[in-house]
C-alpha cells in the first residue's frame, strides 16, 4: 500500500509540474513553436456500396474521388481541398470507380493530385478498361496540381456509359501509391 501511495503522489506532483510549466511556457513568443490544428468544418463525404453513375451535362463536369465508390483508399481531411478532404492512394490493390453518362464528343480528363516526388506521383485511369498513365509535373510540386502534363484525350461517336477507374497500376506497367488525389475533371473539347 505505502509503495501504492507514493506512486501516486510522484505522479500527481509530476502533472502538476508539467502543467505549470506549459501554462508558463504558452506565451504570444512561443505559439509559433506549435503546430496549427485544423478542425474539419465540412462532414465527410458518405461510404459507398453502390457504383455511382452520374451524367455529363454543360462544358465540363467535376467529380470528388473520395465521392467515387473506393476500395482501400484513405478519405482523409485536407484544408486545400476543393471539398476538403481527399482520397489517398494507399496500396496497389486500391480501386476508386464511378460510371459517368457521355454525350457524343471528344473529352479532356485530368486529376487533381498532390504528390510529394515522382516515387509516389504515377496511377491510372481506366475508361472502359483501357489504362491511361497520369502524373503531374516533373518534379511533382507537393501541392495540388491537374495532370496537365499527361491529359487523357478520347472521342465517343454515339451516347454511352464509360466506366471510369483509378488504380495505382495498369497490367503491362506498375505505377505508384502514396499520393492524394482530390477531383477527376472531364471537359468536352469539339
Amino acid at each position: 500500500m505505502r509503495f501504492i501511495a507514493k506512486r501516486l503522489t510522484f505522479l500527481t506532483m509530476t502533472v502538476s509540474a508539467l502543467l505549470a510549466v506549459s501554462s508558463c511556457a504558452s506565451s504570444k513568443q512561443d505559439s509559433s513553436a506549435f503546430e496549427e490544428v485544423v478542425v474539419p468544418t465540412v462532414p465527410p463525404p458518405p461510404v459507398l456500396t453502390e457504383l455511382p453513375v452520374i451524367e455529363y451535362t454543360g462544358a465540363g463536369i467535376k467529380y470528388e474521388i473520395e465521392s467515387m465508390l473506393l476500395h482501400q483508399f484513405l478519405v482523409t481531411f485536407d484544408k486545400d481541398a476543393s471539398g476538403k478532404y481527399c482520397a489517398r492512394l494507399t496500396s496497389e490493390a486500391a480501386t476508386a470507380m464511378l460510371k459517368v453518362k457521355f454525350p457524343a464528343g471528344t473529352y479532356e480528363c485530368l486529376v487533381r493530385e498532390k504528390a510529394s516526388d515522382n516515387e509516389h506521383a504515377a496511377f491510372y485511369v481506366y475508361l472502359d478498361g483501357v489504362p491511361y498513365r497520369v502524373y503531374p509535373s516533373d518534379p511533382p510540386l507537393g501541392t495540388w496540381e491537374l495532370t496537365t502534363r499527361v491529359p487523357v484525350y478520347f472521342t465517343i461517336d454515339e451516347p454511352r456509359t464509360i466506366l471510369v477507374k483509378i488504380q495505382a497500376n495498369s497490367e503491362r506497367k506498375l505505377g505508384s501509391i502514396g499520393m492524394s488525389l482530390d477531383y477527376i475533371q472531364f471537359v468536352k473539347r469539339d
